[in-house]
C-alpha cells in the first residue's frame, strides 16, 4: 500500500509552512510545481516573508533578491567558529533599513537550494542570530523554508577554496552546515509533475534523475539527436550548452549574421587577475541588434537589470552602449563594472579566513546571449531547446537541461547523450533516504501546530530584543555624547532600565505561562493572560509617553538623524507590543494574532533631536544677545570650512561662553568643548565678540584661572 495515499501533500506543505514555525525542506522532480506552490505562499502568507536565492536569475525568478545582497554577505568563504562569527559581524555593511527587516522577518524562503553552499547558510543564520538578538536560537528564531531539488544543479566550490572548506565541513551541500545539523528541517516531497503531461518523458526524467536510465530510455532520448540542427529565429528555439566556450562560438556566429558595424571595447586589468577568470570577453565584441545577457546586477534603484537579463543591442558607438530588455521600458545606458581577485588564506595564529586583494578587471558588463549555459538556465522553462550535453561537468546538469523543456518533442539534442555523467553524490542519496513518508508528517502537524500557538504567545510576552535595542541605541548615543545636551544620555538611561525591569517580569511570567499551559486549566490561563495584559500595557503606555518627551538635542544634523530613527525605531516597536499584549486581553489564538498584527500603525509624532528645529530652544543663559552673536558665528563658520555646527562649537559650548565669558585665549581654554587646536583655528573670532559684547554692557570673566591651568595640566598628563 502506498502510504502516501488520500494525503494532500501540497495541502500539508502549506500548513507546515502557515501554521507552525518548523523549518521545511520542499523538494520534488523538476515541474513538480515548487515554483507554483512558492508564488502560492508569496500571495497568501500571513507571515512576514522574504525570499531570497543564490544566484541573480533565480533570485528574479523567484521574486526576491540574492542572498548575498540581502544580508550583505562578502563573497569569501565563511568559517563556522567564534573568530569566524565575529569577524563577519565587524565587517557588516547592514543599513539601519535593512536591520529592521530582519528584526521583523518571521518567513526566509530559500530558493534553489541545492546551489547554495554550507558554509554560506551558516553565515546566514550568523547574521540572523546577531541581528536579531537571538544568538541561542537558529537563524535568531526565523522560520526557513529551503526550497530545490538536490537532484539538480550542485554548490560551486573553486579548487582555492575546497581544502578550506574541508577543514569545517564534510562536503558543500546545505545539508551539511552547522544549523542543519542542530535544526533539521521537516523533509517534504512534492510527488505530481506539472510542467510535462507525458508519461513517457516524465518516466524518462525521473531515471534521468535517479542515475537508473534503460537502455530503452536512453535509446528513447537519444531518438531527439539531431546532426548539425539549425533552427531559424522564427523557430523560437534556444540552445543550453556545458560550458561557455560552446556558448560563446554559437553566439559568435549569430554576431556575424548580422550586416552592421561591429564595435570593440577591452577591459582594464589590473594587477593579477588571470585569464580564465575573466566573466566576460576582454575584448567584448558587439552590434547593434546583438542579442546580449546582463551579468552582473544594476546597483542603481529602482533595479533595471539583473545578473541574467537578456535584451538587444539598440545603440552602440565607441563611447556608449543602449539595450533594451522589454519592449515596453526605455533603452538602458550600459555603464562598466569592475570585479576584484581575491586570493584567500587562512591564518595559522587565528585559524581565521583572511582575503587579500590581488587585482581587479573593468568591463562592460554583457555577453552575447543567443545561447546560455545549462547553469543558467535552472529554473526556467521552454517549449523549444537544443542540449549539446555530450561533457556535462556537474552532477544534475544533464537532468536540469532535460527538463527545462515542456515536452520531449520540444527537445533537440546536437550530441548523443554521455550517459557517464549521470552521476548523484552519495551524500545526496544518504540524505534524501531520510524522507519520512506524506502520513508520518500528517501525524505530527498538530504537536508542531500546538507548539507554535506557544511559541507566539511567548514572543508576545518577550522584551529581550528590546532590551538589547535600547542598550544598542545607548552606545551608540554615548559614542557621539559630545554632539548632545547633557540631558541625553541620563533620558536614555531611564528608558533603558524601564525596558530591563519590565523584561525581568515578562522573564517571570512567561515561566507561569509555560506552566499553566500544560494543565486544562484554561479559565486560569486566560484570567492570567487578562493580568498580564493590563499590567503590560499600562507600563508600555507610560515608557511611550517618556520616549515622546525625549530631551535631546544636537548641533549636528547627522546624530540627529541617528538619534531619531533610533528612537523612532524603538517608539515604533514598544507601541507594536502594546498593541499585540493589549489587544490579547480578552483571549488569544493565532488568528486574533494575525488580526492584530494587520491593524497596527505605527504611532504619529516623529522625534526630532536637531536643535535648530526647535524654534524655542533653551539656552539656559541670561545673555540671549550675546547667545545669538556667537550662533550667529559659528553659522559663518561652518559655511566657510564646511564643518558641521557641533564640530566648530557645540551649543552646549556657546551656553558655556556666554555664562562664563573667558576673555583671553587662556580662559578660552578653560571652556569645555575649546582645546589649543580650537582655540587656534577660531578662537580670536570668538573672543572678539564676547570682549565687545562685555565692554558694552561693562561684564568680565568668570573663568577661574586655574581652571585652565589644571585643564593644560590634564592635557599634558594624558599625552
Amino acid at each position: 500500500m502506498n502510504p502516501n495515499s488520500s494525503v494532500d501533500i501540497y495541502a500539508l506543505a502549506e500548513k507546515f509552512v502557515e501554521q507552525t514555525a518548523c523549518p521545511v525542506f520542499l523538494t520534488g522532480k523538476a515541474g513538480t510545481g515548487k515554483t507554483t506552490f512558492l508564488k502560492h505562499l508569496r500571495e497568501h502568507t500571513q507571515k512576514q516573508m522574504a525570499v531570497i536565492a543564490p544566484t541573480g536569475v533565480a533570485a528574479i525568478n523567484a521574486g526576491g533578491v540574492t542572498i548575498h545582497s540581502f544580508f550583505q554577505l562578502p563573497f569569501t568563504p565563511f568559517a563556522p567558529i567564534p573568530q569566524g562569527r565575529k569577524n563577519l559581524i565587524a565587517k557588516s555593511k547592514l543599513t539601519t533599513a535593512r536591520r529592521k527587516v530582519l528584526q521583523e522577518l518571521e518567513l526566509l524562503v530559500i530558493d534553489e537550494i541545492s546551489m547554495v553552499r554550507a558554509d554560506l547558510l551558516d553565515a546566514v543564520d550568523t547574521m540572523l542570530r546577531h541581528f536579531r538578538y537571538r544568538a541561542n536560537e537558529p537563524f535568531g528564531g526565523v522560520q526557513v523554508v529551503y526550497i530545490g531539488d538536490m537532484y539538480q544543479l550542485s554548490p560551486v566550490v573553486p579548487d582555492e577554496e575546497r581544502q578550506l572548506l574541508l577543514q569545517f565541513y564534510e562536503g558543500p551541500y546545505f545539508f551539511q552546515s552547522k544549523v542543519i545539523r542542530q535544526q533539521p528541517p521537516v523533509f517534504i516531497e512534492l510527488d505530481r509533475v506539472f510542467r510535462q503531461t507525458n508519461e513517457q518523458f516524465i518516466s524518462l526524467l525521473n531515471e534521468v534523475r535517479n542515475n537508473c536510465l534503460t537502455e530503452a530510455g536512453e535509446q528513447c532520448l537519444n531518438s531527439r539527436y539531431i546532426a548539425d540542427f539549425r533552427p531559424s529565429n522564427e523557430d523560437g528555439y534556444i540552445t543550453l550548452t556545458t560550458h561557455n566556450a560552446k556558448a560563446d562560438r554559437i553566439n559568435y556566429e549569430e554576431l556575424d549574421k548580422i550586416d552592421r558595424d561591429i564595435f570593440y571595447f577591452d577591459a582594464q586589468v589590473q594587477g593579477d587577475f588571470p585569464e580564465k577568470s575573466f566573466p566576460n570577453d576582454e575584448r567584448l565584441k558587439l552590434k547593434k541588434g546583438a542579442r546580449v545577457m546582463f551579468i552582473a546586477n544594476d546597483m542603481e534603484t529602482p533595479r533595471r537589470y539583473y545578473n541574467g537579463k537578456i535584451g538587444v543591442v539598440t545603440d552602440i558607438d565607441e563611447e556608449h552602449i543602449r539595450v533594451k530588455t522589454d519592449p515596453d521600458d526605455e533603452p538602458i545606458e550600459v555603464k562598466r563594472e569592475t570585479w576584484q581577485n581575491i586570493h584567500y588564506t587562512v591564518n595559522k595564529e587565528t585559524n581565521q579566513i583572511e582575503e587579500h586583494k590581488l587585482g581587479s578587471y573593468t568591463q562592460y558588463p554583457l555577453r552575447l546571449a543567443w545561447a546560455i549555459t545549462i547553469h543558467k538556465s535552472q529554473g526556467l522553462t521552454f517549449d523549444r531547446v537544443v542540449i549539446d550535453a555530450q561533457a556535462a561537468f556537474a552532477p544534475g546538469q544533464i537532468y536540469v537541461a532535460l527538463s527545462r523543456c515542456r515536452s520531449l518533442e520540444g527537445i533537440v539534442l546536437s550530441s548523443p547523450l554521455n550517459t557517464q555523467a549521470l552521476q548523484v553524490d552519495r551524500h545526496i542519496v544518504r540524505y534524501v533516504q531520510q524522507k519520512p513518508s506524506a502520513r508520518e508528517l500528517e501525524a505530527q502537524i498538530n504537536v508542531f501546530k500546538e507548539r507554535y500557538n506557544e511559541q507566539v504567545l511567548f514572543d508576545i510576552f518577550n522584551f529581550s530584543d528590546m532590551v538589547y535595542e535600547m542598550r544598542r541605541f545607548y552606545e551608540q548615543t554615548v559614542n557621539e555624547k559630545n554632539a548632545f545636551n547633557d540631558e541625553t544620555l541620563p533620558f536614555i538611561s531611564r528608558m533603558m532600565d524601564q525596558t530591563d525591569r519590565l523584561n525581568r517580569v515578562t522573564t517571570t511570567f512567561r515561566k507561569q505561562l509555560q506552566y499553566l499551559l500544560h494543565t486544562s486549566d484554561t479559565q486560569r490561563t486566560n484570567e492570567r493572560i487578562k493580568a498580564a495584559s493590563d499590567y503590560f500595557a499600562t507600563h508600555l503606555t507610560s515608557l511611550i509617553a517618556e520616549g515622546e518627551k525625549s530631551p535631546a538635542r544636537t548641533d549636528s544634523r547627522a546624530s540627529a538623524r541617528d538619534y531619531n530613527d533610533a528612537l523612532t525605531t524603538i517608539l515604533t516597536r514598544l507601541a507594536y507590543k502594546k498593541h499585540l499584549i493589549g489587544g490579547i486581553g480578552d483571549g488569544f489564538s493565532i488568528t486574533r494574532y494575525f488580526e492584530l498584527k494587520a491593524t497596527f500603525t505605527a504611532p504619529p509624532g516623529p522625534v526630532n533631536a536637531y536643535a535648530a528645529a526647535h524654534k524655542e530652544l533653551k539656552t539656559e543663559t541670561e545673555h540671549q544677545e550675546l547667545f545669538r552673536l556667537l550662533a550667529g558665528l559659528r553659522k559663518e563658520l561652518c559655511e566657510e570650512t564646511g564643518a558641521p555646527a557641533y564640530l566648530v562649537a557645540a551649543t552646549k559650548t556657546l551656553i558655556e561662553l556666554c555664562n562664563m565669558r573667558p576673555q583671553t585665549p587662556e580662559e578660552l581654554m578653560g571652556v569645555k568643548g575649546f582645546g589649543k587646536i580650537k582655540t587656534q583655528k577660531y578662537g580670536d573670532r570668538f573672543l572678539e565678540i564676547i570682549n565687545e559684547y562685555c565692554r558694552k554692557y561693562g561684564l568680565s570673566s568668570l573663568i577661574d584661572p586655574s581652571d585652565h591651568t589644571k585643564k593644560r595640566k590634564r592635557r599634558k598628563t594624558d599625552s
